[in-house]
């Protein structure tokens, strides 16, 4: 018996044996029957969410200046798990916690809306049971006039511990603030690091910052890199959750130049893929960050609506160690909507500005990671049609989505095949109320985002409305850390 329990393979083979029957018998004989997808789709990871929490900031104040936030539980795939109980409303509040909620996410499937307000107020969307999974909402604010003017609208953020941006400035003519938002009941503290044109910045006052419970610290980045026109920030929790956001208020001299947040980038790696650069006249700018301690070179690959296509003079790049460089795109892109598939020796992310053909008006999408399962967006109202923008950047790809309006009726849904290295567009038309929108990958590596331009010529009194929105993986359907191991899987 001693030499059986000396033998390696005896004791990995008693072990598993434990495993199964702790798991029950029928682990080994009834095991569940294989999930058939089509080649290159991995099943996504489903796990039970019976909690969520989502930061929604707002500008700073300006004149006329108006803020709703929109939040659905959205219809999910069948066989997908959701928390025990009664559905109990997800409250829409102000982070005080005696403040009242402003809103309630009562049903799911169904768009729950606050009232237009110009008492602005960061909002929290919290609550637990089975509207918790796969919570989606946005937050715009929109002025006519002001250093506001115009459309500024993004997801509400998932508190978490890590965090890129790229794309800011402590510039003249530009006002970025990092909004740090902690919607937990103790205080958390981060470190911000911060990457310039010519390597990593010394900011010891971006270090340490404390982030009160239930409250907000704001950090201006012409302060803390004054003169710095690019930046790209990698916010860090030392301690809590938080739930960052970059606010950009652009200027030309003394006349406003747009307003909006900078969404985030992917964890820097070797490929990144920045998707949903808006099709239309105007500025397109690419801004890449090579956080390493070494040169990076990068290879470009635009991935437009006829495939992909190297860009002239433009296809390698060298990045210096701890560094920022940027190109702009609009001359080789030649208004298309695109994507831009960046490839390097060492870890890199991106971002990308659009800009209306008045250069009065912006949006902005980092670089994103392929879907993995479904992903939820929602979409406020848009005078103009909005454009979902789907790329394929390897081989040929397959999606499938939904556009839901705000009482849960099917308004659009089709699965279209994708076009290896290419761009396809799908068009949605004007809504007068928000809905929402499923995006789920059936084959391939896709990567996607929504984006809404002002027509070629507005009336007079129009606000600008120029929108790009990412999507990413739904929380419900990405591998958790912590998750129970499949005993069945060492038996196999």
């Amino acid at each position: 018996m001693t030499g059986l329990l000396s033998d390696l393979k005896f004791r990995i083979g008693a072990c598993v044996l434990a495993l199964a029957l702790a798991g029950g018998v029928g682990v080994v004989t009834k095991p569940k029957a294989a999930t058939t997808r089509a080649e290159g789709v991995e099943e996504p990871a489903r796990t039970v969410v019976n909690r969520t929490a989502l930061a929604c900031p707002v500008l700073g104040a300006g004149v006329k200046t108006q803020s709703l936030v929109s939040a659905v539980a959205p219809t999910l795939p069948e066989d997908t798990p959701t928390a025990s109980g009664d559905e109990a409303p997800l409250s829409i509040a102000p982070l005080d916690t005696t403040a009242n909620p402003v809103g309630s996410v009562l049903a799911r499937g169904r768009i729950a809306t606050t009232a237009p307000t110009s008492k602005l107020a960061t909002l929290g969307i919290q609550g637990t049971g089975p509207l918790a999974a796969g919570t989606a909402a946005t937050v715009t604010t929109t002025a006519p006039e002001g250093v506001n003017r115009g459309m500024a609208s993004a997801p509400c953020v998932v508190p978490g511990s890590d965090f890129w941006f790229v794309g800011a400035s402590g510039a003249t003519g530009r006002r970025d603030v990092l909004v740090l938002t902690n919607l937990d009941s103790i205080n958390a503290e981060v470190d911000v690091t911060l990457y310039g044109p010519a390597g990593q910045l010394d900011a010891p006052n971006a270090r340490g910052v404390v982030v009160p419970a239930r409250g907000t610290t704001e950090i201006y980045l012409g302060q803390v890199a004054a003169g710095q026109r690019d930046l790209a920030l990698h916010v860090e929790s030392t301690g809590g959750r938080v739930a960052p956001a970059v606010r950009d208020n652009a200027t030309n001299g003394k006349i406003p130049a747009g307003v909006d947040w900078l969404n985030q980038s992917a964890t820097p790696a070797e490929k990144v893929v920045v998707p949903a650069i808006a099709p239309g006249g105007g500025v397109r700018i690419l801004t890449v960050a090579n956080p390493t301690d070494l040169q990076a070179t990068a290879n470009l690959t635009v991935n437009g609506p006829n495939g992909p296509f190297k860009p002239a003079g433009l296809s390698t790049m060298q990045i210096p160690a701890g560094s920022v460089k940027v190109i702009r795109l609009e001359k080789v892109l030649h208004g298309d909507a695109s994507a831009v598939t960046i490839t390097s020796d060492q870890p890199v992310t991106a971002s990308a500005r659009v800009t209306d053909s008045t250069v009065r008006e912006f949006a902005s999408i980092g670089a994103t990671e392929p879907l993995r399962g479904p992903a939820y967006l929602v979409i406020p109202a848009h005078k103009q049609p909005a454009v979902l923008q789907v790329t394929a950047p390897g081989e040929t790809a397959g999606v499938k989505f939904e556009l839901r309006d705000a009482a849960n009726k099917m308004v659009q849904a089709r699965s279209v095949d994708l076009v290896g290295g290419a761009t396809t567009l799908i068009t949605f038309k004007p809504q007068a109320r928000p809905t929402y929108l499923m995006v789920e990958q059936l084959r391939g590596d896709i990567v996607a985002g929504v984006t809404l331009m002002p027509p070629a010529k507005p009336d007079e009194d129009d606000v600008p409305q120029v929108a790009v929105w990412p999507l990413t993986t739904s929380l419900v359907f990405r591998a958790q850390l912590g998750a129970q191991p499949d005993v069945g899987a060492a038996l196999k």
